[in-house]
């Protein structure tokens, strides 16, 4: 009969006590104990080993006995047993690394950091064993290094690192943040050696909010952050349905209810809630920093419950036991963010507010709190969220905040006698292009100074570097210090225009400068995060501070520079209407939210459909990745395409792109045929890796899952989408092929249209999918026709949609359109659409143009 646990280490015990246990039988009867649950047995059976066995190798003994002492939160114990098992041997790996934590967890972070360094020089690099270590060292000392503020040795530290492995998406999402924070430019710096696919792969969605003024960018950067971190297909704890309630019961969920730009935004929502109408819970994971914000917050919460200490399911179960009807998140995926709460689907409707001014890709997010201007409807494709829209503007205010006494410019050493530029935006929103243009507005504006702020020395050096570089001394920039708030906001006064960044502009900043009467200038772009403070201009009645061009932003700077009467006239107007404007009426925004909650709020018995609209959007999005597969913009600017006109617009929307972006003209139409550059003239801009990836999502986001042209550049591709009925049906779409547009085609093609027109029409329809179980084997037949066409593809010249030399079918026709379209329209569409032609739905509400096919 085999011992008994019990005698199986009342043996080891005995064994042990006479130092008679050898260290497999040793670590064999600890590991029993620890799967058992009786680590304190464990700890024992260690103690009484080391105290009766002398053993080359009781180094490795006293570091398992620390492991199990740091898991019982014994720190003192497990840290006499790691140094006992370094000094027994110096270049002990394990022990140098396991120390190095537990001293950080101790707040010891500079003995920590010598643990970590330690480690780099006996870690070979040449030695597979030793090399995660030495990673994971450079790793560690990246990662606190960045905490303490040392910015620029936690990017170096991060940077060899990713020289030696430069698959670590994690490290180099902070180490592209780290060179934001410093203005290190470029930011995807190729220099190191690490490919820069790799750089844009790794930003975080924060990061790309800066990086990119790109909607399309922001949403996978997002998206990859949730298909890597967040989970999936957890069953719902709330009921779908919702409850029956006589107050709508809000919930708000942070770990901001301290001293943090969230909570001065929000502290008078809080306690401006009609308390006859909602029921307000703080689920809180904050730290208690003991400030009279986190005060006030706190006190104006119906119900406070701390979820610190709870796992994630837990927490989602507190919250649903509470039967919250709208869960309002305050993270998005910042600093702190806990999403797998919301996995959990704790109430039945979710919503995103102010913590991320982009799109989540959180599917348990069902509504991101927006406005008309911040969330125009046609970047509504680049959220998973909804807009849940207020009439006035998506961010409330604090009226209660205070403003310091006014200082003198001799205080915060500022010319008496020169105009005064500020952004007080953090340094990671300054990117190379805009702060370009500030240096343009200073030299045509020569009295006067730009005034930021000083985060950091590396950020001070490397801008007046660069102001230098740009021809303008570095005199001319100014920084300030951090200041407590009611100072911070009292020294706004003292400036003369506040400058916008782009494509991340200034949310609560924006907010401060206009609450203490300070006119702000902005640039709108194509992202929630560039139109913020565009949304709070209007809400302050200052909407010629709007621009929409680098161009108009730069003269409308210099143009005020020399304008101080009207300068002055704003800041007065500012003053005199704080209080009555939209954006300070926060009254006004509670009632505003609540009445939103309401309309969306599910009750049962109650209609809780999506607009079919929004759900085909997210479909299209969450299974076309274009970016991650390498996609680059193409713009056609051709005279069959647009006219000079709209050419230019097209063009200063996408100049400022962070993605390469070809602008395909007549001069450049002979880039197009050459045969390295399929369907597109940016394929060479491509690694190899990703060309096979590019041409299967080309042809799957023109030909499978939807269209977009030039028109939804500026109009996007959401206004193709007719609403579906809950029906299992395709949707069909005619091209707007008019006999107009015909008739103004040149040569044989035009003449081949007018002949073919009716033809034509039928041809080039085109299928919308939505992830139905008819259109599933639709789907699996494309991919399957792709991967065996796309050996051909590769190896094809691309044409040019008004080629006239056409291309040979297997029936021996000659097409006069682009090989994809051939080759997809014939043999993959048509059959399936005759397959299911009397479950398909026609509409000629879906109108490309003729210019689009390629």
């Amino acid at each position: 009969m085999a011992p008994t646990l019990f005698e199986t280490i009342e043996n080891a015990l005995k064994l042990a006590g006479s130092g008679q246990l050898s260290v497999i039988d040793l670590f064999s009867a600890a590991q029993l104990l620890a799967d058992a649950g009786n680590p304190d047995v464990a700890i024992n059976l260690y103690r009484v080993w080391l105290a009766n066995t002398e053993s080359p190798i009781a180094y490795a003994v006293q570091f398992n006995l620390g492991v199990l002492l740091m898991n019982a939160k014994d720190d003192a114990g497990a840290e006499l047993c790691y140094r006992a098992a370094i000094a027994q041997k110096p270049t002990f790996i394990e022990g140098h690394m396991n120390l190095g934590t537990l001293l950080e967890r101790q707040k010891q972070p500079q003995e920590a950091l010598a643990m970590w360094r330690a480690v780099l020089p006996i870690a070979d690099i040449n030695n597979e064993a030793d090399r995660k270590f030495h990673v994971q060292a450079l790793n560690n000392l990246g990662r606190l290094l960045e905490i303490l503020k040392d910015f620029n040795q936690a990017e170096l530290m991060l940077q060899k690192s990713l020289q030696i492995d430069p698959n670590q998406p994690n490290v180099m999402t902070h180490w592209v943040h780290l060179r934001q924070k410093q203005c290190a430019w470029p930011v995807y710096d190729g220099s190191i050696g690490v490919p820069i696919d790799s750089m844009v792969h790794g930003t975080s969605a924060l990061a790309m909010l800066s990086a990119s003024g790109d909607p399309e960018l922001q949403l996978v950067a997002a998206r990859r952050y949730v298909k890597e971190k967040v989970l999936a297909g957890v069953e719902a704890l709330s009921d779908k349905r919702g409850y029956d309630h006589n107050k709508l019961r809000i919930g708000y969920l942070s770990s901001d209810f301290q001293s943090h730009a969230v909570s001065i935004l929000t502290a008078e929502v809080y306690e401006l809630h009609d308390r006859a109408r909602v029921e307000v819970f703080a689920f809180c994971w904050s730290n208690e920093d003991g400030s009279p914000l986190r005060a006030r917050v706190v006190g104006a919460m119906d119900h406070y419950i701390r979820i610190a200490d709870m796992s994630d399911e837990d927490a989602a179960k507190v919250i649903r036991s509470h039967e919250i009807d709208i869960l309002v998140d305050l993270h998005g995926l910042t600093l702190g963010t806990r999403p797998n709460i919301l996995s959990y689907r704790p109430a039945p409707i979710q919503v995103t507010w102010l913590g991320l001014p982009g799109p989540t890709g959180l599917p348990s997010i069902d509504y991101v709190i927006a406005d008309d201007f911040v969330l125009p409807r046609e970047l509504e494709p680049y959220f998973t969220e909804k807009p849940l829209r207020l009439p006035n503007c998506f961010q409330s205010n604090d009226r209660k905040r205070e403003i310091g006494p006014r200082p003198t410019r001799a205080d915060s050493k500022l010319p008496e006698d020169q105009f005064v530029f500020c952004s007080f935006n953090n340094s990671f929103k300054i990117n190379p292009d805009m702060f370009a243009v500030w240096m343009r507005i200073l030299k045509r504006a020569p009295n006067s100074v730009l005034w930021l702020v000083g985060d950091n020395q590396w950020v001070r050096e490397n801008l007046c570097m660069r102001a230098e570089e740009h021809g303008v001394a570095r005199e001319r920039l100014l920084f300030a210090e951090r200041v407590p708030p009611a100072q911070y906001l009292a020294r706004f006064q003292i400036a003369d225009l506040f400058l916008d960044t782009f494509p991340f502009g200034g949310g609560t900043t924006a907010s401060d400068a206009l609450w203490a009467g300070l006119p702000l200038l902005t640039y709108t772009g194509r992202t929630f995060s560039s139109r913020m403070a565009g949304s709070l201009l209007r809400a302050v009645d200052l909407p010629d501070l709007i621009t929409y061009t680098l161009a108009d932003y730069e003269d409308k700077a210099v143009e005020l520079a020399n304008d101080p009467a009207r300068v002055a006239a704003m800041k007065k107007q500012l003053v005199e209407n704080r209080l009555s404007c939209a954006l300070f009426d926060t009254p006004r925004f509670v009632r505003d939210l609540e009445d939103a909650f309401e309309k969306v709020v599910r009750r049962p018995g109650k209609d809780q459909y999506l607009p079919a609209v929004i759900q085909t959007g997210r479909d299209r999005l969450e299974h076309f990745d274009a970016l991650n597969a390498g996609i680059v913009f193409a713009l056609w600017l051709g005279p069959y395409v647009m006219s000079p006109e709209r050419s230019a617009a097209v063009q200063s929307i996408f100049r400022d792109a962070a993605r390469p972006v070809c602008f395909i003209t007549d001069a450049t139409l002979a880039d197009y045929e050459h045969p390295n550059h399929p369907f597109h003239p940016a394929f060479r801009l491509l690694s190899e890796v990703h060309r096979a990836d590019y041409l299967r999502c080309y042809l799957m986001h023109h030909y499978g899952g939807g269209y977009t042209d030039i028109k939804p550049v500026l109009q996007p591709w959401t206004n193709h989408f007719r609403a579906f009925d809950d029906a299992n049906v395709l949707a069909l779409g005619y091209p707007e092929i008019s006999a107009t547009a015909v008739a103004q085609l040149p040569g044989e093609l035009g003449e081949q249209l007018r002949i073919h027109y009716a033809e034509l029409i039928g041809y080039c329809s085109m299928v919308f999918r939505r992830r139905t179980a008819l259109t599933g084997e639709w789907m699996m037949a494309t991919h399957k026709k792709l991967d065996e066409l796309l050996p051909a593809l590769k190896e094809h010249p691309a044409r040019h949609p008004m080629d006239q030399t056409g291309v040979k079918l297997p029936n021996g026709e000659i097409s006069q359109y682009p090989l994809a379209w051939t080759v997809l329209g014939g043999n993959i569409f048509h059959p399936m659409i005759l397959k299911y032609r009397d479950k398909v739905v026609k509409t000629d509400a879906i109108k490309p143009q003729l210019h689009g096919y390629r």
